[in-house]
């Protein structure tokens, strides 16, 4: 190609560069002037919407009459702009007019579309609503991992074991997004999925085994307790440091002895579970086993191995106080730690 011929493609390139700048500033620019001239009415609809949820017939029509005025998508952002703030009577009274004005059977006509992004929209608004749906629950197995999260987030409004089952199996997913909505909706639904948890890690294995762990050591319910014992030995780094947080968030100090062995883990993540565990469950007769994390080549270990002894009442202060005199980073951690410990009680004093 000639230079002339490199310069016309160049200044081609700049022009659509500039050109798609300038479309993309028009588009935003438009856009904007619409919410602008939009927003007095959007704010008259909300007041209307505010003054219906009273439960006050008239004020409910006059609501659904300024709502009748905007697009679906339009009215569907107005009333969410209220449904987080609103629960029992006032949610219920919301629910049935987003019924009235046809939002939720759209909703629901919409889980069933092919179109991935339309499926999302509508299991958010069924979401934001607290409208449970069966369709909802066979969400969670959607071929979209973007809309198999948002049913994760949808399922914290029921207790269904058809719901929780599916939700331990989004455990498992291979992405990380919905592993994590999963964490998270079973944790917010706590107690009443520990049964159905505890099944499952009767019969996990491989990295599901610590996923099902940290929603157990979220709960820290006793029921538990057994398998945790149990997996403190398992061959997975990541399940033997899960393990540890799951006996320490229970807090059954007999669970001490199972801890102890893991502060010689060849792992640095596992000794660190153990030491912040033990320190969680004050098992004392531990500290001479933990003041040897004082020179560990770790500096969040020797961290974690100071602040332990200290939980540990006088035992561990014993050893600090030993230690600190000589050299070395497990001399500095001691010092520092009954440093901190003496600002401590200056504050209780004063």
């Amino acid at each position: 190609m000639t230079t002339a011929g490199v310069i016309v493609v160049m200044l081609i390139a700049i022009g659509s560069t500039i050109l798609a700048v300038l479309t993309a500033v028009a588009v935003s620019g438009l856009m904007q002037a619409r919410r602008d001239r939009l927003e007095p009415a959007f704010q008259y609809a909300r007041r209307a919407i505010v003054a219906a949820l009273s439960g006050d017939e008239s004020e409910t029509k006059d609501a659904l009459a300024s709502l009748s005025r905007f697009s679906e998508r339009d009215v569907v952002k107005v009333m969410l702009d209220l449904a987080p703030s609103v629960s029992g009577t006032s949610r219920s009274v919301l629910v049935s007019m987003a019924e009235q004005l046809g939002v939720i059977q759209r909703a629901r006509s919409g889980l069933r579309w092919h179109r991935w992004s339309t499926r999302l929209y509508s299991a958010r608004v069924l979401s934001a609503f607290g409208v449970d749906s069966k369709e909802l629950c066979a969400l969670l197995t959607d071929r979209s991992p973007e809309v198999r999260a948002q049913a994760a987030a949808w399922a914290v409004i029921t207790t269904d074991p058809e719901t929780i089952a599916g939700l331990i199996g989004l455990l498992d997913d291979s992405d990380g997004l919905c592993c994590f909505a999963a964490q998270d909706a079973l944790i917010r639904i706590g107690i009443p999925a520990a049964d159905a948890l505890n099944d499952a890690l009767e019969m996990a294995s491989g990295t599901l085994v610590p996923r099902i762990l940290t929603v157990a050591a979220a709960m820290g319910d006793e029921r538990f307790f057994r398998l945790a014992s149990t997996l403190a030995t398992d061959p997975l780094p990541e399940t033997r440091a899960m393990a540890a947080a799951v006996l320490a968030r229970i807090g059954d100090p007999t669970s001490g002895p199972t801890v102890v062995p893991l502060l010689e883990d060849p792992s640095p993540d596992v000794r660190l579970a153990a030491a912040a565990a033990l320190a969680k469950l004050q098992y004392w007769p531990a500290a001479p086993y933990v003041e040897p994390l004082l020179n560990d080549p770790s500096w969040e270990l020797r961290r974690q191995a100071s602040v332990t002894l200290l939980a540990m009442g006088a035992p561990g202060l014993i050893l600090l106080r030993d230690t600190a005199p000589g050299d070395g980073p497990a001399a500095d951690m001691a010092v520092q730690a009954l440093q901190l410990r003496s600002l401590h009680i200056d504050e209780e004093v004063t």
